[in-house]
């Protein structure tokens, strides 16, 4: 749809090009821009207020749906499937006409001064003034990708998210050795968890243009990241349990980093210091990165957080962990120790990190 819609609206503005007359031409350029704006987002907008079907099968599911319609003698996609398929579709649409919005003014801007040459300067003002109207319809298209995104996050992404992490909360990260060993040997919930992350990604690129596939790939990560530290909050550990979660967080940073071409790792920075400081072997180990050095290290937990987050371990005595980290001080580090640290703490690569600073016993 869109690739005819703009064929004719180059199309058009060439016709107008060959007048010689400027005026003519950003007539042309300004009811393009007016029907671009008002028809064509209108009508992305309004198959996109349809919305996307949530419901989707497991495993087992699926199998008995493909079975079934295979011994029927027919294979044809749901009613549901065909309506998630056309909503992408249309969230595609909309993406791939900024961008065509964007070669449209750049060809324009090269293509009308040549046919009509020479321009005044006063003409060449005035058709750029003319051309600023697709920056406009750029805006525009930009509103309607938002808000698929959003009706996509809304019904695909947070439904499915909160019970996969939710289940977080089954596993017990106060762990023996031998617990710790028989976990280490299976990892369920973060490779559960990575697994339906896949599945939901797999599902969806296919359908999807680079860049909005990149977009939910950057919202799941919100999504994940943000759920997390609500079920590690409700949560307590041992020294071996936060072992387990800065492991856990290391993998679910690996996975989805190497998902998408974006730069994500800043989406786990909270969650990647709220794994350090529950994986200190002591108390006294948060004075490595909790000092009072004229170097300071960024943090994005507060003062208030951490003490909540020390709190976790039932091993660490609350009176040794107010003693460590008041209330309103500012975080800073031993310059020799954290040099470089702070951008690998935002970053999420802890694993780099000097080994003095992450001693884990």
């Amino acid at each position: 749809m869109v690739d005819d819609v703009f064929f004719i609206v180059r199309k058009s503005i060439r016709r107008a090009s060959s007048s010689a007359s400027l005026d003519g031409v950003c007539a042309v350029i300004n009811n393009a821009c007016s029907l671009l704006e008002m028809d064509l987002c209108g009508v992305l907008r309004q198959q996109l207020k349809q919305g996307y079907p949530s419901g989707y099968l497991d495993l087992t599911q699926a199998y008995n749906v493909l079975h079934s319609t295979i011994q029927q003698g027919r294979l044809q996609a749901s009613d549901s499937e065909q309506a998630r398929l056309m909503f992408l579709a249309y969230l595609n649409n909309a993406d791939v006409s900024t961008e065509y919005i964007d070669t449209l003014r750049q060809s324009l801007s090269e293509e009308v001064p040549s046919a009509l040459s020479p321009l005044k300067a006063h003409e060449r003002d005035k058709l750029e003034s003319c051309l600023s109207g697709l920056a406009s319809v750029n805006a525009s298209l930009r509103a309607v990708v938002d808000y698929g995104i959003q009706q996509l996050r809304a019904s695909a992404i947070k439904p499915r998210v909160s019970p996969w992490v939710d289940s977080f909360l089954a596993v017990s990260h106060q762990l023996s050795e031998e617990e710790f060993a028989s976990y280490e040997a299976d990892e369920a919930f973060i490779q559960n968890l990575i697994m339906n992350l896949q599945g939901l990604l797999t599902s969806l690129k296919p359908n999807l243009t680079p860049g909005n596939y990149d977009t939910i790939v950057s919202i799941l990560t919100s999504e994940v990241t943000s759920h997390m530290e609500k079920v590690v909050l409700k949560s307590s550990f041992n020294r071996l349990g936060g072992l387990v979660l800065d492991k856990e967080v290391r993998a679910l940073v690996g996975y989805l980093t190497s998902a998408t071409s974006w730069s994500i790792r800043d989406k786990f920075a909270r969650l990647t210091q709220i794994a350090t400081v529950l994986n200190l072997e002591r108390v006294t180990e948060i004075s490595d990165y909790w000092g009072n050095s004229s170097s300071p290290l960024t943090w994005r937990l507060t003062p208030t957080e951490i003490r909540q987050i020390m709190s976790l371990r039932t091993d660490f005595r609350s009176e040794d962990i107010k003693s460590r980290v008041e209330i309103g001080d500012l975080a800073s580090c031993p310059s020799d120790m954290l040099q470089g640290f702070n951008s690998r703490v935002e970053s999420g690569d802890l694993a780099s990190c000097p080994t003095g600073v992450l001693q884990s016993g």
